[in-house]
């Protein structure tokens, strides 16, 4: 009896051991991986039916294969090889392969476009490493959930998972790695709309590090892509930075070309900006860098004084810059789950040290019992988890209900009122050169041309009214209600200082005159009943903002 209590103990203990792989040529795979991956691959190769060697091995040979396969970029169909390498090294004292298994589940989840999978492998990754002092792999999982969660337009998650990566990386000192932190930092600023000074400071740094680190590909891919970011700031060293990334990049002419050819045309050069055009619009695509390949197409008849192409490739530009963001509204309704929630539980087995053997059979009994008793209580509290879990994911169901609602109604609102400003600025255009054309003739085929297009006549007030009323939330009608002496053309008026039109813009867009219009922004303060003190146009805004009225 004592010696069969003694072998069970010893064979639960050791069952739940792991053992790192002790195989001359995983080990060396192993050490030129990061250095010389070829060659690393090459190694792993030459093992012939390696799923025939030790559990320990086959696990270290899976790891070590799959890593080498991504680094070189080689084409991975299954997750079945790395998820050998997980179910061994999960849960094990081996902390630094459970994590680069984790990591790599998350590589490969993401090429097979599985990211709901691959966002809990990085966060199991995370979890894991957090043990040890593996500083670049950290970095690199860090790096990886910022990836996706700027896939997915959540930029500011983005920008504090490639913060985290470049921490970790300024502890592992490598130079390579944190350049492309830098670097999609000042990308998710740019984003972010933050300033540019902040944009360029992490871009310049980026620069430098991958100068540093003799990495060309990042490099002319920075320069490039500030080049991108002055293109309608600062067009000679725009015009410099796009073009190294051009020269560098032969397949993505059709993306610089674009960009390029607006700069030229701002700085005067049509025969450059034609040239790149030519380039750019040789793509029939709707890609979204198509708007600027339109802007410059509409610069250069601007140019020429063509004004008639330069408003078609305008508003060829406004309609692709409509249809793409509409696109992009119903596909950034795709949310990853971010409240990610870690429910796996296991039961811990401490061992036990026994120095008297004549009571190892009852201790082994004890053991047995206490077992027994705390799989009982363990599929009780799992009850109550799930249960728990289950309200929870409801809640979270309810609250994302609720939020892509609000999310769905602001974007609307975004394109609702975006349209309104179109219009109103097509109105402007119209009115202003209307008046400026002498020529009968050249005047009469102007209009014929233009009547067709979105300008605002004197019939669509009551729906442009109703337009700007659905921006600011029905403000404009509960304002009627409560004071109803004020006409149609007061509410035009109110829309018009709603958008933010000025006085001169206004008398264009309404034909009268500053003194009519004065006139009428006086009727109006009467039948809301403000002092002459009051300023108008800030109360209507104050009103706007926070839909209460303050006399």
């Amino acid at each position: 009896m004592k010696k069969i209590g003694v072998i069970l103990i010893v064979l639960f203990f050791v069952s739940c051991q792991r053992h790192n792989t002790r195989n001359e040529i995983i080990l060396r795979a192993e050490k030129v991986l990061d250095t010389a991956p070829d060659s690393a691959f090459k190694l792993l190769s030459s093992i012939s039916n390696p799923q025939n060697l030790p559990e320990a091995d086959y696990a270290g040979w899976c790891l070590q294969y799959t890593h080498a396969k991504y680094k070189l970029q080689k084409k991975i169909t299954s997750d079945s090889m790395i998820k050998i390498s997980v179910n061994y090294y999960k849960n094990s004292k081996l902390k630094k392969q459970s994590g680069t298994a984790y990591y790599l589940l998350g590589c490969v989840s993401e090429l097979l476009q599985k990211d709901s999978i691959a966002m809990v492998a990085y966060k199991d990754a995370e979890k894991v490493l957090a043990m040890t002092d593996e500083n670049k792999l950290k970095g690199l999982v860090q790096f990886s959930l910022g990836y996706i969660c700027m896939h997915d337009e959540m930029f500011s998650n983005s920008l504090n998972y490639f913060r985290k990566s470049l921490e970790f990386f300024n502890q592992s000192g490598d130079k390579k790695y944190k350049a492309y932190a830098c670097r999609d930092m000042s990308i998710m600023y740019y984003q972010l709309n933050s300033p540019v000074d902040s944009i360029l400071y992490y871009s310049n740094k980026a620069l430098q590090l991958a100068k540093e680190a003799g990495d060309s590909v990042n490099y002319y891919y920075i320069l490039a892509n500030q080049g991108i970011l002055l293109y309608n700031k600062d067009y000679a060293r725009s015009r410099d930075c796009l073009l190294k990334g051009y020269n560098y990049f032969p397949t993505q002419h059709y993306y610089y070309g674009a960009y390029l050819a607006f700069v030229y045309s701002k700085l005067n050069k049509p025969d450059s900006a034609n040239y790149y055009l030519n380039i750019s619009t040789s793509d029939t695509s709707n890609s979204p860098y198509k708007i600027i390949g339109l802007h410059a197409a509409a610069l250069i008849s601007k140019n020429k004084n063509d004004f008639k192409n330069a408003y078609n490739f305008l508003e060829k530009s406004y309609i692709l810059r409509d249809s793409i963001f509409q696109q992009n509204m119903k596909s950034q309704l795709h949310v990853i789950d971010k409240q990610y929630d870690l429910t796996q539980k296991e039961a811990e087995n401490s061992a036990l040290l026994i120095d008297n053997q004549n009571k190892i059979i009852w201790i082994a009994l004890l053991a047995v019992g206490f077992l027994i008793i705390l799989m009982l209580l363990l599929f009780v509290w799992n009850r109550i988890k799930l249960k728990q879990a289950d309200d929870e994911k409801e809640k979270q169901r309810i609250q994302f209900v609720h939020k892509t609602t609000e999310i769905q109604n602001q974007q609307k609102r975004d394109i609702l009122l975006t349209k309104v400003k179109y219009k109103i600025e097509n109105t402007l255009t119209f009115n202003r050169l209307n008046k400026s054309l002498l020529n009968p003739e050249k005047k009469n085929q102007f209009l014929e041309e233009i009547t067709k297009q979105s300008t605002l006549f004197e019939k669509d007030w009551p729906d442009f009214i109703k337009e700007v009323d659905y921006v600011f939330e029905n403000r404009i009608t509960k304002l009627k209600e409560k004071y109803t002496e004020l006409t149609v053309n007061d509410k035009v008026v109110i829309a018009l200082i709603c958008l933010k039109i000025n006085i001169t813009n206004s008398c264009i867009l309404l034909d009268m005159t500053k003194n009519t219009l004065y006139h009428r922004r006086k009727l109006i303060k009467s039948r809301l009943k403000l002092g002459e003190e009051s300023d108008l146009e800030e109360w209507i805004v104050e009103y706007m903002s926070n839909g209460e009225v303050s006399l």
